[in-house]
């Protein structure tokens, strides 16, 4: 299944390679497609992959959060690895 997330905390082009990483590095993500702007990431993965998986990832590589829908996420934060 394909779907696309906002991601909070991406401020720089290192905290993009750090979540496209962390993102690709999950248990049944195929795919990873991050982008700044917008704050997002396009994301191949299982059925079996939860929303609480991949923000467990991503908290663990730093201060970032995924979202399913964007119009409902609040801005995205500042300084997620190295640029706070």
């Amino acid at each position: 299944m394909k779907q696309t997330f906002n991601i909070n905390g991406m401020s720089c082009g290192s905290c993009k390679q750090t979540v496209e990483k962390t993102l690709q590095e999950v248990h049944g993500v195929t795919s990873v497609q991050v982008s700044l702007n917008p704050p997002e990431a396009i994301i191949e993965k299982a059925d079996s992959v939860s929303l609480d998986q991949l923000n467990a990832a991503l908290s663990k590589a730093g201060n970032y959060s995924i979202g399913e829908d964007r119009s409902k996420t609040p801005s995205p934060k500042k300084g997620g690895c190295c640029c706070g």
